[in-house]
């Protein structure tokens, strides 16, 4: 009897073990399935009773984030399922924010640093001037404050960071190799290189009538040219052949200068890549959300548009001031045509996302081919919508 009553105990055991994961899963389902109604319901009557929406939007959608205690840290090679967004958050009440990456979706936060580690706060300067990561996921590259302000290169490998250069910086560009990157630092520009972090000035390297008549250099890898704005007319411009607002030259070096309309007027002060390369917008403005998206190939040609500056996905997916934008396809069934994304860490946490997508290397080679819709919240049906607002009108 005892070893019946004995074989029957760890059989429920063997069984509980299996159901138990099944039952998590069946739990956070459920919760998630009420979080998104609870959130359409809320936008539904912000449409249809409030009449402070539209359908045309954009209509807003909050991606809830969890922060871990005792988070992991971040691993500067590893692979990823999604592309990565930087953040910096802290508890509520507390001075300081420490800096992080997630999924964009929100999921897999991971620290990067504590202020500690990082050397000072990372400063936000906006849509431009903000903490960018290295293409090859290693380095984190800032303004700092810590007894005023600093250039700093944080090592994700190694935890360390360094200080630079004074007073603030951001990234104009990269290199073709992704091993140099070009720096405005408090308006002088410098190449940085990562692989032993030297700094080297466009004054001291070119001199500094080369640096006095250029201004913002735009990369463009495949054609290995370098694109800057016309700045002041000094001798060394008066050298270069060609007539124009512009100074194409020959990548690597700044190569065989010569002056011509190369961009169109909108791109004077060159471009921004999105996720990929294959594409990129120009001049962003405060409070604009619609952008040009020019062929990287066919720099002149306009190829679509993104509802948003930081482009993800053409016409459909762009990043723009910490929130994801979307427009819908013409294959969905949804009468929202527009939906923006935002990430609210709950009561415990604020948080500040930066417009900084990083691909690892395994997504790489294949990265416009990912379709993030199949992660993040879907746009309702209109069955869903048409249901919600008969709950709401009959309730």
């Amino acid at each position: 009897m005892k070893k019946k009553l004995l074989a029957y105990s760890l059989g429920a055991l063997c069984v509980g073990s299996i159901a138990l994961p099944a039952w998590k899963m069946i739990k956070e389902k459920i919760a998630y399935h009420k979080a998104y109604q609870e959130q359409l319901t809320s936008l539904v009557k912000a449409i249809e009773i409030e009449r402070w929406k539209t359908k045309d939007g954009p209509v807003y959608w909050d991606i809830n984030i969890e922060i871990a205690e005792e988070p992991e840290y971040e691993k500067w090679d590893e692979s990823y399922a999604l592309p990565r967004l930087l953040f910096k958050a802290r508890k509520k009440g507390e001075r300081f924010f420490n800096l992080y990456s997630m999924n964009i979706d929100g999921t897999d936060i991971r620290i990067i640093a504590t202020l500690e580690e990082f050397g000072g706060y990372v400063s936000p300067f906006g849509i431009v001037k903000k903490p960018t990561r290295s293409p090859d996921g290693r380095f984190i590259i800032s303004t700092i404050g810590n007894d005023g302000f600093h250039c700093a290169l944080y090592d994700i490998k190694e935890r360390v960071s360094y200080k630079i250069a004074p007073k603030s910086c951001f990234i104009e560009s990269w290199s073709a190799d992704e091993k140099i990157a070009l720096i405005n630092n408090n308006s002088n520009t410098a190449l940085l290189d990562l692989t032993d972090r030297s700094l080297k000035y466009f004054s001291d390297v070119y001199g500094y009538q080369f640096d006095d008549a250029t201004e913002k250099f735009f990369i463009l890898k495949d054609k290995n040219i370098a694109i800057s704005k016309v700045y002041k007319n000094n001798d060394y411009l008066q050298s270069i052949p060609g007539d124009g607002d512009q100074i194409i030259y020959e990548m690597p070096g700044f190569k065989n200068p010569k002056r011509q309309n190369y961009l169109t007027e909108e791109c004077v002060f060159g471009g921004f890549y999105g996720i990929g390369e294959n594409y990129f917008t120009c001049n962003f403005e405060p409070n604009q959300s619609t952008y040009n998206i020019y062929d990287s190939k066919n720099p002149t040609k306009v190829i679509g548009e993104s509802f948003g500056f930081w482009v993800i996905e053409p016409g459909v997916w762009a990043l723009q001031e910490g929130n994801i934008y979307r427009v819908k396809r013409d294959s969905e069934d949804s009468d929202i045509k527009k939906m923006l994304y935002t990430y609210d860490a709950g009561k415990e946490y604020e948080l500040i996302v930066y417009d900084d997508l990083y691909v690892s290397k395994n997504l790489k080679n294949n990265i416009d081919s990912i379709d993030i819709t199949d992660y993040m919240p879907k746009l309702p049906t209109k069955k869903q919508y048409e249901e919600t607002l008969l709950d709401l009108l009959y309730q």
